[in-house]
């Protein structure tokens, strides 16, 4: 077998029997002697008790549990308990603490740490909430939970500091001053607030519910947001596309206006040179009407002019004419007259 105050490198962690625990305790290791019950025994753990020292948090009275018997524990409220076994933990042991059912069926929740490092040596120091409607009565030597006991393969390099109080079976005084200050929330207080609780949670289920109704709307909402984020890009797709093509129509107009302006100045230049033109045109037509006054004036002077030719030329060829007959008796050339052809022969 094992040394069992030494440890051996090579042996892997493992939880200790009943057997090796019993062993243990003969050596004085584990659990004092004194302390020890074979009856707490099981097969790989063992069953802590209530010691002598009690106290209810607000209160801040130590209680004697030989002599009171019991601790009461009125509803919602805390307590404070220190165990009948005294432990020596060897180096190379360590401790895994567990709550027994019986507590958890009255309505206690045990307040403690789950680990007991290797080396410990003292009591136990236990914490204790009545979670239950109605008073809890803890008596002296009770099973208040269990302890499994881990050997280590190796042993640790920390050292755990021990607790005076404790050695000798107190409460420590800081946990003492804790509990004097502690507020205790009566039971009634305790179910005002559970109805609260209660009321709140109804309220969520509520909430929960109308959230899922407004749920779909909302999905429906997402769907329409996501379809009108995709017209929107289109639509600003196109008007870039537009923006572009009014530029451009932009620079068209531009253009067109620079030619309209050069084509208005030409017009002007135009009309500029059409009212000259026309004032020359009633100049000349003014020209003219006196022109036309002179040549009809002329007109009649020639008409009279020539009326007096036909007279003297009818006069003269009537002489001539029967001067040529009377002298050759035929014509043998034309006369050159304006007006008559006289027949070539003599009537």
């Amino acid at each position: 077998m094992n040394s069992l105050f030494s440890s051996d490198p090579n042996l892997n962690s493992s939880i200790l029997s009943d057997k090796e625990i019993n062993d243990y305790v003969l050596r004085g290791l584990l659990i004092e002697k004194e302390t020890f019950n074979s009856s707490s025994l099981e097969a790989s753990s063992y069953d802590l008790r209530v010691g002598s020292k009690g106290i209810i948090g607000g209160e801040g009275v130590e209680v004697d549990l030989i002599h009171e018997k019991t601790l009461e524990i009125p509803p919602g409220a805390y307590a404070g308990i220190v165990s009948y076994e005294k432990m020596h933990f060897p180096r190379n042991i360590c401790a895994r603490l567990g709550s027994k059912r019986a507590l958890s069926y009255d309505g206690i929740i045990l307040l403690s740490g789950s680990i007991v490092d290797p080396g410990y040596e003292g009591h136990l120091l236990f914490g204790l909430y009545n979670a239950s409607q109605k008073k809890v009565h803890i008596r002296y030597g009770r099973k208040i939970c269990n302890i499994v006991f881990e050997r280590l393969s190796i042993e640790p390099e920390k050292e755990v500091q021990a607790e005076p109080n404790l050695i000798n079976g107190n409460f420590p005084d800081a946990f003492l001053d804790k509990m004097a200050n502690m507020d205790v929330l009566p039971w009634m207080q305790i179910s005002e607030r559970v109805k609260q609780i209660e009321n709140i949670t109804k309220d969520i289920i509520d909430l929960k519910a109308r959230y899922e109704d407004v749920l779909g709307p909302i999905k429906d909402l997402t769907n329409n947001v996501k379809s009108l984020s995709s017209t929107v890009s289109e639509i600003s797709n196109q008007t870039k596309t537009l923006t572009a093509d009014l530029q451009d129509a932009r620079q068209l107009v531009q253009e067109n206006s620079k030619q309209i302006n050069q084509l208005t100045n030409h017009l002007t230049l135009v009309a500029d040179k059409y009212s000259s033109i026309m004032k020359d045109v009633d100049k000349v037509a003014d020209e003219f009407k006196s022109h036309s006054g002179q040549l009809k004036d002329l007109s009649i002077d020639v008409k009279s002019q020539k009326s007096r030719s036909n007279i003297l030329w009818a006069i003269v060829y009537n002489k001539s004419f029967r001067f040529i007959a009377v002298s050759n008796g035929t014509i043998k050339h034309r006369m050159d007259t304006d007006d008559m052809e006289p027949d070539n022969r003599l009537q």
